[in-house]
């Protein structure tokens, strides 16, 4: 039940942005930005972030070596804090929306039949209007966002970036303003602006400054496509509970624009997405590279200049062409689920089209990933 409660279907729009922002992350951190050989510089302390380049480190760009521990280590904290605070974000709705009657019509065994069997009726079941006390609601929305808190100290400490804790009370404070509290911002149209930016935005560009101390273009790109699907997820869901918001002075976008307005905003979302998406694939120069073919060189063996050979990076040439192409798979792939997700909601068949765009954020990770290896 409680499992259940934490509503897992949400969790891929919280695991896709620090995915984007790692994609974004290790080739710089790795290859590009050592500029040069491993040997010319020091290795990272282990606490503390990546030190100012000082001395004779000076004349390289990079001031040390980050170690492949260190990296995975911090993106996996990104992660424990994106999905700690989603979840602790979705047990706090549920407490604050349950003590106000907001889900008063959301009650039954969770999961089970309750009215929405062929996808069209009422919004699943909920804990407090299940008949949970809302204060084991509350602890448990406590619990999620201390956990979420641990792993975004360790972040901290890992990074040697302090200000960053105020990056985590502000995301804590927007997950509980959302319908908490007396004047909560979800009631006010102010959700969706929101959505946006911590979903988006601050996911991705901070799990990617955590990692490399910079911020990219290509990372906030990341930020505003992933934010644009994480809109259309809530889009959904307050266009299934247009009626019930309405009744209770939730006032969303959907509700100030009406069912037929906002089921216009998702189009134009899901569509945006994928054009954003597309430009993102095409804005690279990795398919001309891949039309020139494989990067040659002449090496002179023992130093003979008289026998010449050529050597080409075949493996490398392959990878980039798989990588290309499995970019190109994904895209189309992300596409076809935004346009499944749009033909369902004009269905009102809202429960096939959650899963459609939740899990098309993660498409839309592996699609960035693929790229990585090609910039």
């Amino acid at each position: 039940m409680w499992i259940k409660g934490m509503r897992p279907q949400t969790l891929p729009l919280a695991l896709a942005p620090v995915l984007i922002g790692v994609a974004q992350s290790w080739m710089g951190v790795f290859e590009y930005s050592q500029g040069g050989g491993y040997d010319r510089h020091l290795p990272c302390p282990t606490f503390g972030g990546r030190p100012e380049a000082h001395g004779h480190y000076d004349d390289v760009h990079g001031a040390c070596v980050t170690s492949m521990g260190w990296f995975l280590t911090v993106s996996v904290l990104c992660v424990c804090v994106a999905l700690f605070l989603q979840i602790a974000v979705n047990y706090a709705n549920d407490y604050s929306d349950g003590v106000k009657g907001a889900d008063r019509g959301r009650t039954g065994a969770l999961g089970g039949p309750d009215g929405n069997a062929s996808g069209v009726g009422r919004a699943p079941s909920r804990l407090v209007a299940s008949g949970v006390h809302p204060r084991r609601v509350l602890v448990a929305a406590g619990v999620s966002a201390a956990l979420a808190c641990v792993a975004g100290l360790a972040v901290t400490v890992l990074t040697g970036y302090w200000w960053l804790v105020l990056v985590g009370v502000a995301c804590l404070l927007a997950g509980w303003f959302y319908v908490g509290g007396r004047h909560p911002y979800g009631y006010h149209g102010w959700a969706e602006v929101f959505v946006f930016v911590f979903f988006g935005l601050v996911a991705t560009v901070g799990t990617q400054f955590a990692l490399t101390d910079t911020v990219s273009l290509s990372g906030i790109w990341g930020g505003v496509n992933i934010g644009l699907v994480a809109v259309a997820v809530l889009t959904v869901n307050n266009l299934r509970d247009v009626d019930e918001d309405r009744l209770h002075g939730k006032r969303t976008w959907v509700v100030r624009l009406g069912e037929r307005g906002g089921t216009v905003l998702l189009d134009v979302l899901l569509s945006l997405a994928a054009a954003s998406a597309l430009l993102f694939l095409l804005s690279g120069a990795s398919w001309q590279n891949i039309a020139i073919g494989p990067d040659c060189g002449v090496w002179y063996p023992d130093g003979d200049l008289d026998h010449a050979v050529q050597v080409c990076d075949v493996w490398k040439y392959q990878l980039d062409v798989a990588m290309y192409w499995s970019s190109v798979v994904l895209l189309v792939l992300f596409a076809a689920m935004c346009v499944a997700a749009i033909l369902t909601v004009h269905r009102r068949r809202f429960r096939m089209a959650l899963p459609l765009c939740t899990l098309s954020s993660l498409v839309l990770a592996a699609m960035y990933w693929t790229l990585s290896f090609l910039r």
